[in-house]
Parts: structure tokens; sequence; C-alpha cells
């Protein structure tokens, strides 16, 4: 006692010095070995209630998981009837047993409660050690055990007796002996009940086989756009493989029309060179007449090249105006004039050629001083027919190079085109079979994928099976030891009934105010 007063005096002190300075003293823990031990249990007791929600909080909800990924796999739609049956029972087995645990568990966190309640009501004594307190703490919990396990036998063995079929058709028989009456009503209840739940049954039945075949119609209508899809591109490359032999055949053809051009280009050449020849040679032979000074013999020789010329001439208007009635293509107005014009002077040509035939007739009759003055007139005649001859032969070459020349270039114009729509052709051909082989290859993912799903839920089902077959001996196994235990007990509990009298229960009435 006077310690601890002089501890006080020299905490006063300290704190009129060192006003801010806590002391060592009024940071101690004045715990008591009962606030430790009252601590310890909550802390566990904690632990424990965290432990159990979570244990609860993860079972739910693996529960809740795996149900509904059972429905929603594609694997539920082929389990059977006893499947789908012995999957509920097996569902509402679990969830009694959950609710059995949970009301265990409830009834332990009570007792639990209460016992801690206890032990901190209890005052314990400066001599009792932590020893003793664990050793007591350890008798009163497996006294409480043994308590709680016996009012949970109990209770369980009256609701046995009070929802056993077997014991409830002995005592309904019983009370109907007693009261004739039947209970209508309740079996109304019972039959509702049943058509309710049957109906829920087919109803879900129901939606089940509408989802089938609403994926089923989905399935369907996807394989159909596919096909779709795969028509069109059929028929894509189809076209784009007509068009392509189109523009080949095409491109065959400009190159015949451009071949005949260059052809024709080459007559005009060579019709060109042939008159030129044809002017020297007949330049060197006039002025070898001329030596000769023979005039009948010169305007029968001038006359022969005169027909030849007319000859040449017409041979080159002849094959102008067949080329252009040979032409394909739509022919122009100019280009219409133009052939109008050969044949029009082919016709000229012809009637001079007819008169010169007939003045080389009369040649034979004139004399000497007429066959002078008559070649004389006959040269500068010739001379002028040859020039407006040549003026027009010309004007006939010149226009048609022009016209093959212009025809050339618009032939290298349209084989470019074609050329560069064949590439963009073959290009988009290329494209649509890519656009196929992957269409294939995304084809045979799919169905490949198809297949390890349809492997997947076939070693699900398997396993399932097995597991429900297993637990389905197992189950009977139990149930077999469970029901001869329970037949030794049920004709104990039959012994006792029978042998007792049966008193109708009478649950009381609400008194009426008849005021």
């Amino acid at each position: 006692m006077l310690d601890r007063n002089l501890d006080k005096s020299f905490q006063k002190k300290l704190v009129m010095v060192l006003p801010t300075l806590q002391s060592y003293s009024a940071t101690r823990h004045f715990a008591t070995p009962q606030q430790i031990m009252h601590r310890k249990q909550e802390i566990e007791a904690d632990k424990k209630a965290k432990l159990a929600e979570n244990a609860k909080y993860f079972r739910t909800a693996s529960t809740k998981s795996a149900v509904h990924s059972h429905w929603t796999s594609p694997g539920s739609a082929v389990l059977s009837k006893e499947a789908l049956r012995a999957e509920n029972e097996k569902e509402i087995k679990i969830n009694r047993l959950e609710q059995r645990r949970n009301r265990l568990a409830n009834i332990l966190d009570l007792e639990k409660t209460k016992f801690e309640q206890e032990l901190t009501s209890i005052r314990r004594t400066s001599r009792e050690t932590i020893p003793d307190m664990k050793n007591r703490a350890e008798s009163l919990r497996a006294v409480r055990e043994e308590e709680r396990k016996q009012v949970a036998s109990e209770k369980l063995y009256d609701h046995w007796i009070q929802n056993d079929p077997d014991l409830r058709r002995i005592e309904n028989e019983k009370l109907e002996n007693l009261n004739p009456e039947k209970w209508s009503s309740q079996i109304d209840e019972k039959r509702q009940q049943e058509d309710f739940e049957r109906e829920q049954e087919e109803k879900y039945r129901e939606q089940m086989r509408e989802q089938q075949r609403f994926d089923d119609e989905q399935e369907r209508h996807k394989q159909e756009q596919r096909r779709q899809r795969i028509d069109q591109l059929k028929d894509i490359l189809l076209e784009q493989m007509n068009e392509l032999k189109e523009k080949e055949q095409e491109s065959e053809m400009l190159k015949q029309e451009e071949e005949r051009l260059l052809k024709e280009q080459w007559e005009l050449d060579r019709f060109e060179e042939e008159r030129k020849e044809m002017e020297k040679r007949y330049a060197q032979q006039d002025y070898g007449r001329q030596l000769l000074r023979q005039h009948k013999a010169k305007m029968h020789k001038k006359a022969k090249e005169v027909q030849e010329q007319l000859e040449l001439d017409m041979k080159i208007l002849s094959s102008i105006a067949y080329q252009d009635a040979q032409d394909f293509e739509e022919q122009s107005e100019q280009r219409e004039q133009l052939r109008h014009d050969a044949e029009q002077m082919l016709r000229d040509f012809q009637q001079q050629m007819k008169v010169e035939k007939e003045k080389e007739a009369e040649l034979d009759t004139m004399f000497q001083e007429e066959a002078a003055k008559e070649w004389q007139r006959r040269e500068a005649e010739w001379e002028r027919e040859k020039r407006l001859r040549e003026k027009l032969i010309k004007e006939v070459l010149d226009e048609r190079q022009q016209q093959v020349m212009e025809k050339l270039q618009q032939l290298k114009q349209q084989q470019e085109e074609s050329l560069e729509r064949r590439a963009e052709l073959v290009k988009e051909m290329q494209q649509a079979r890519e656009y196929n082989k992957l269409e294939k290859e995304k084809q045979l993912r799919q169905r490949e994928e198809n297949k390890q799903d349809i492997k997947k839920q076939i070693s699900i089902v398997e396993q399932e099976r097995a597991q429900s077959r297993l637990d389905a001996e197992l189950h009977e196994r139990a149930e077999k030891e469970e029901k001869r235990q329970f037949d030794q007990l049920l004709q104990k509990q039959k012994g006792i009934v029978s042998a007792t009298t049966v008193q109708p229960k009478f649950y009381g009435r609400r008194k009426m105010n008849w005021n």
C-alpha cells in the first residue's frame, strides 16, 4: 500500500515537471487473465464465424455457378429425366444438409455466446491461474457439448416420430377411426400442389424445348447465310471469269485488227513505191522514146503507160474500197465520204481507161503530121490528167494513212485499257479465292471446334453418369444400412404407438367477441 502511494506521488511530480511525457505506468496494460482469455475467445469466435461465413458464401457461390453452368451448358439438353430428377434430389438433399448445418452452427454460436457470457460473469479469485481457468473452461465446454448433443438427439428423435410416414400413417388411421370425416381440404390442397409442381415441370421442359428450337433455328439461319455468301461468291467468280475471257477475246481481236492495219499500211507503202518505180521507169523510157522520134510508137507507148497507171490507181482504189467495206466497226462520215470519193474516182478511171483504149485504136489510122500534133496535144492532156490523178491518189493515200494511224492509236489505247482491266479482274479473282479459302478454313475450324465440344460434352456426360452411378451405389449402401437401423427403430416405435391410446389434437380456437 505504501509503495503504491509512493508511485502515485512520483507520477504526479513527474507530470508537473514533464507534462507532455507519458509515464510508463500510464502505458502499461492492466489486463486481467479473465480479460485476456475472453479476448482470445472473442478473436477465435470471430475467426470461426468469418470462416463459416466465407465457407458458406463460397459453397453457395459454387453451387449457384455449378447449377448455372450446368443449365447453360449444351450437355444439359441431353440429360435424361432420371438424371434431372436425381440432380434435383441431390440438390434438395444438399440444401437440407446445408440448412441443418446452419441450424447447428447457429445453435453452436448461441452456446458459445452463452458460454462466453457465463465466463465473463464469473469472477475469478486471484489464487486461480490460467491453467485452472483453461481446465474449467474445457470441462464446461464438454458438459455443454454433451448437453447440446443430448438435446439435439432428443429433438431429432421427436422430429422423426412426428414426421415419419409410417408412424403418421398409423396415427392417422387411429384418428380416422375416431373421426370418420375425411380431410378433403388437405387432400385437395395436396393435389393442387402436385398439379402446380407438375405444371411447373412441364413449363420448364417446354422452355427447354423452345430454347433448343430457337438454337436450331439460329444455326440453320447461319448456315443459310453462309451458303448464300458462298453462292454469291461463286457467281461473282463466274462473272469475273467470263469477263476475263471476253477481255482476252477482245484483246485477240484488237491484235488481229492491228495486224490487219499494219498489213494495210504496208500495202499502201508498197503501192506508193510501185508508183514511184513506175514513174521512174516511164521517165527513162520517155527519154529513150524522144530520141526515136516516132510519134505513133510514142503515143502507143504513152497510151500503154497511161493505161498501166490507170490500172495501178484502180487497183489501189479497189483495195481501199474493199478494206472499207470489210471493216466491221461503225463508219464515220469522213471515212464514208472518202470511200465514196474513191469509188467515184475508180469509175472515172475506168471510163478514162476505155477512152484511152479507143484513142490507141485510132492511132493506126493517123498520118505522120497528124500524129505529131496529136502527140503534143495528148502529151499535154496526159500530163494534166497525171497531175490530177497523182493529186487525188496522194489525198486518198494520205487520208487512209491518217486513218490507219488513228486506228492504231485507238487499238493501242484499247489494249492498254484491256490489260488494266484484266489485271484488276485477276486481282479481284485472287481476292475472291483468298476469301473463299478463309471461309473454308473458318468452316473447318468451326467444325473442329464443334467436334471438340461434342467430345467434351460426351466426356462430361460420361463422367457425370459414372459419378452418379458411384454416388448411387454409395447412397444405396448408406440407405440400406440406415433402412436396417430405421426398421429396427420403427418396429420398436410401432409397438409403442400401437400400445398407446391416441387422442385427437386440439389446437384451440379464437374466441369471438359477441358484444
